[in-house]
């Protein structure tokens, strides 16, 4: 006979050990008492009720708790992550207390429910991600709700562990077919309504596309209705009440919103209520993507946060006529920002067409109603088909939008690629609209038609160069400022003096002071950029000197200037 695999002979007698229970009333730890040969049983509550679902681990590789609880209020059931470096400290507790959790005082119950926390419960695996947008093949709102395209892959166990302080704006309310009757019929024909639709639905294609964050800055008159284009953006993605921000903040809070809105809509209102360093730095920080590298209390550096949004502004004035000093808003700005004027070319604001109503006030006030009461839906149903066909069908409308358009230099056609994204994103989201293949497009490239028309194809900063010039020369050339060449009499020359003329040359030519020509027409670009712009345009004649200067005789020596022809334009 084999032996046994189990030797009675060698087991112990059975003893009740101290182990944790999870009732209706809590989280007990269950302390055991052996006397007199019996065994008693001690329960000290520790918490509300909670289990623990599994571990988890960010893209940095820091680990996690999952818990699920219910809500005391609503009583539904909740999930949160918990990072495993705070588990036992104040920290963690004010935290479950945060959510509505009982969490009994005295250090030996905290301590057993530390331990229930880290040792007890599933050891099933989530990704835990700290930003919305995509992860992992699906699209994570900031309300921390998980959406996947129609594809056949399961999706994965995300817990989303971001900022919620707007979590509630991104609940849905009313039916899809109530937003298409209410909101998005009235696109129809609007111009402006499209670029604010298309730049809602094209959001999450950044980073599927791989196109920058950027967006679009609508100006114009107080009342206009730039602000109801905005709100009917908003209404594809969250109540506009409590999503709409304004401008009145910090570099670092928007940076923060940024990436709580990772691969989606940011509306910023009233740009006017800015400090114009805020416009100026928030311009390169949200949209450059990246947070600057701050140190980290235990050493090292905090993860550096990333994201890409696209940013629907308003405001009565356009950044660069805000700031006054060009020199804060430079071509590199406007690209990121590009600006149109928000009036449609009629008498009704931003409206092109009023669909049977009065007046662009009474569309914009049944519009400002409609984006309160139905929103939320048309995001989800448009996530839902960007699977591999929907991301092609996409890059095919991009395609399309740009192959229509004009020769376009760099800066251009970086902002054509963004109208383009809009554009596409609007056509392909037309099951969703209700709109007719085509009307998103049209009206997306009604703008920006009104874009290129304003600022033209060139290149922006060449532009601004000439015109920097071109002013210079309008109000100084024949005044005090320059003296003949021919006279050769210096005797009138004072501190505001700038340089001389030569009326001989055809065309006349100005000799400008190197000082004069770096600080009143150069600034804020490099000389050598400004000189080559200008000899391209035939408006700088090059020198042997450094930067191209000409070197001509002053009081007696040789001094450098830089030598310059009128503008025959």
């Amino acid at each position: 006979m084999k032996n046994p695999i189990i030797n009675p002979d060698t087991l112990q007698d059975y003893e009740t050990k101290p182990h944790f229970r999870t009732e209706n009333k809590g989280v007990y730890f269950i302390k055991i008492k052996h006397s007199d040969g019996e065994t008693r049983e001690e329960p000290i509550l520790l918490s509300d009720p909670l289990d623990v679902l599994g571990r988890g681990t960010d893209e940095s590789g820091a680990y996690y708790t999952v818990i699920q609880f219910k809500d005391p209020h609503t009583r539904q059931a909740k999930i949160a992550a918990i990072a495993n470096a705070e588990i036992g400290t104040q920290q963690c507790w004010q935290r479950l207390q945060g959510m509505g959790l009982t969490v009994y005082s005295g250090r030996a119950k905290r301590e057993f429910l530390a331990d229930y926390l880290q040792t007890q419960g599933s050891r099933a695996h989530f990704h835990i991600v700290n930003q919305s947008g995509w992860h992992k093949g699906v699209y994570v709102l900031p309300n921390g709700e998980i959406i996947s395209p129609h594809t056949s892959e399961p999706p994965p166990r995300i817990i989303y562990n971001g900022d919620k302080s707007q979590a509630h704006a991104y609940n849905t309310s009313g039916s899809l077919k109530d937003w298409q009757e209410q909101i998005a019929q009235y696109a129809n024909g609007n111009s402006r309504l499209c670029l604010a639709l298309g730049t809602a639905f094209a959001a999450p294609l950044l980073s599927l596309m791989r196109v920058e964050s950027g967006g679009f800055h609508l100006y114009g008159n107080s009342r206009d209705g730039k602000t109801t284009a905005a709100k009917v953006g908003l209404s594809v993605w969250s109540k506009h009440d409590d999503s709409l921000m304004t401008w009145q903040g910090t570099k670092l809070g928007f940076n923060n919103t940024a990436t709580a809105r990772n691969d989606g809509l940011l509306v910023l209102d009233e740009i006017s209520q800015a400090a114009p360093k805020v416009v100026s730095d928030t311009v390169y920080s949200v949209m450059n993507g990246i947070n600057k590298a701050q140190g980290a209390k235990d050493g090292g550096n905090r993860a550096i946060s990333r994201w890409r949004v696209l940013v629907l502004s308003t405001g009565e004035l356009s950044p660069e006529n805000m700031l006054g000093n060009q020199a804060e808003w430079n071509a590199g700005q406007a690209v990121r920002l590009p600006t149109l004027e928000a009036n449609a070319g009629r008498e009704w604001g931003i409206y092109d067409t009023l669909h049977g109503f009065a007046d662009g006030a009474e569309l914009s006030e049944h519009l400002d109603r409609a984006a309160a009461h139905y929103h939320g839906m048309a995001g989800r149903e448009f996530i839902r088909l960007l699977n591999q066909d929907g991301i092609k069908q996409a890059q095919a409308h991009f395609d399309d939008f740009m192959a229509m358009l004009p020769k376009l230099s760099g800066q251009a056609r970086t902002v054509a690629k963004r109208f383009a994204l809009a554009a596409a994103a609007l056509e392909l989201a037309t099951p969703i609209t209700g709109l007719a293949a085509g009307v998103g497009m049209a009206g997306v490239k009604r703008c920006f038609d009104d874009w290129l028309f304003a600022n033209g194809t060139g290149n922006r900063e060449n532009e601004r160069i000439v015109r920097q010039f071109k002013d210079f020369m309008e109000q100084f050339a024949y005044g005090e400022r320059f003296q003949p060449l021919k006279n050769n009499d210096f005797s009138h020359t004072d501190r505001h003096h700038a340089g001389f003329y030569d009326d001989t040359s055809e065309p006349p030519e100005w000799y400008i002071i190197e000082k004069v020509f770096r600080e009143e027409i150069a600034q804020p670009f490099e000389i050598i950029k400004v000189t080559k712009v200008l000899e391209e345009r035939d408006l700088f004649v090059k020198g042997s000197r450094g930067n191209g200067k000409t070197q001509r005789k002053f009081r007696g020596s040789m001094s450098d200037f830089y030598r310059v022809r009128e503008c025959q334009e």
